[in-house]
């Protein structure tokens, strides 16, 4: 007997129901407020700072072959640096991937005048205060779009409560005389209620769009600053083999303390050795499986999305798993690998210490395919710190090992949410 096969959704219904998914959902609204509160603080710094530094840096130049110009350029190079650390403070807060600052000048020991022709005569200095001169156009801009747009929301939102106070303006966009001036002219009943219904509309629309406004501004910001307040490739690459020394050094002192600790308590030595031979036993288990593949089979045979959906439901605490990766882009081995143990030992941590409830996996790929983020977020105890010789500071470092960055963001009382992001392709 034939069944009856069970009638599909039209296509146009599923694309209603993944744009209303995808409109409401947690990872497109939760920078939001940070964000917003980024681009509103720039209005004010912007109409500050970048002006102080116009006129130290104005009058300094001035009055340099008074000597005194040259004390005034040197308090204009500690304000510059000072408000570019913050700038970059700043956007690692609203979500940005953290900029490495360049390395200043060493001025233990040195002279005054000394100090002075250091600071005159480096060329990261002479970019930041380039920075903060462009701030004033950069921050005004984008301060004062922010500050329209989210008054638009307000307004639209709150609208119908002082509506009847407010000052109608005879040629108001949202007259609706001027919409229909020929073909109706409403009674004035109805011209309040069509002017509420106006800007509700205005409103609702700058809300829906304020995730895409946030976000993109945010971008122009980081993108401005990686140019003027980042460290150059050089020095990037001296940055990496510090953090590959650091690595190497931690193992040395990890294993350090653990001789120091065999003499002075035997029992909690004792205890440190049996965590060490279950952390073993996991070792050449994975060692087991890099031998026969150089990774877990799911992970050779179906990707990273699989993996980590095999993660989730092996996890005890329930985990849900949202993916966003291009598929144009071919992720090698070795970040997918990397990825994959990273993620099993945050679940395993969050398991063992956050007493949460759900966890959420987000991984997708950010800057145009170039890097690949993944964050783990729970609603547990929070707390978590990356202390030198732990599990958090090892597992930075094992991400710097692949050219990528890690951060934790876990207040008392929580949620307690984990990032990495680690570029696409081994350079």
């Amino acid at each position: 007997m034939n069944q009856k096969a069970q009638p599909t959704p039209p296509t146009f219904v599923k694309t209603m129901t993944a744009t209303f998914r995808s409109l409401f959902s947690r990872e497109r609204w939760a920078p939001v407020p940070r964000q917003s509160l980024f681009l509103l603080t720039a209005l004010p710094l912007a109409l500050t700072v970048p002006v102080l530094m116009i006129v130290l840096v104005s009058v300094g130049a001035g009055l340099t072959v008074l000597g005194i110009g040259l004390i005034l350029l040197f308090a204009a190079a500690g304000l510059a640096r000072w408000f570019g650390a913050l700038e970059i403070q700043r956007l690692t807060w609203a979500g940005a991937v953290a900029i490495e600052p360049p390395s200043w000048p060493d001025f233990n020991d040195q002279g005054w005048w000394q100090r002075i022709r250091l600071v005159l005569l480096d060329g990261h200095q002479w970019s930041y205060i380039v920075h903060s001169g462009l701030y004033l156009a950069l921050g005004t801009f984008t301060g004062s779009l922010a500050l329209v747009w989210i008054a638009t929301i307000v307004n639209g939102a709150t609208r119908w409560i002082w509506n009847d106070w407010a000052v109608m303006l005879s040629r108001e966009i949202t007259d609706p005389i001027v919409w229909w001036p020929t073909v109706w002219t409403p009674p004035p009943f109805v011209h309040g209620a069509l002017t509420v219904l106006a800007y509700s509309v205005l409103g609702a629309a700058a809300a829906a769009g304020l995730p895409w406004f946030t976000r993109t501004m945010v971008a122009l910001h980081d993108r401005i600053a990686r140019v003027f307040l980042g460290r150059y490739s050089p020095e990037e690459l001296d940055a990496q083999m510090a953090g590959l020394r650091r690595s190497r050094q931690s193992g040395v002192a990890a294993e350090g303390r653990t001789l120091r600790k065999l003499g002075s308590d035997p029992k909690g030595a004792a205890e440190l050795l049996a965590e060490a031979g279950r952390r073993s036993a996991l070792t050449l288990d994975e060692l087991r499986s890099l031998v026969r593949g150089l990774a877990p089979p799911i992970l050779q045979d179906r990707g990273l999305t699989a993996a980590l959906a095999a993660l989730a439901e092996r996890n005890s605490i329930p985990t849900t798993v949202s993916t966003a990766l291009d598929p144009s882009i071919e992720i090698p081995p070795a970040v997918q690998q990397g990825i994959y143990f990273v993620v099993a030992e945050l679940l395993a941590n969050t398991t063992k210490h956050s007493g949460a409830n759900q966890v959420t996996i987000a991984c997708g790929t950010e800057s145009n395919g170039q890097t690949i983020a993944v964050t783990i977020a729970d609603d547990g105890a929070g707390g978590a710190r990356m202390v030198p010789g732990h599990g958090l500071a090892g597992i930075a470092e094992r991400i710097e090992g692949l050219g990528g960055q890690f951060s934790v963001d876990s207040p008392r009382g929580g949620p307690t949410s984990a990032t990495l992001r680690i570029p696409s392709r081994l350079s």
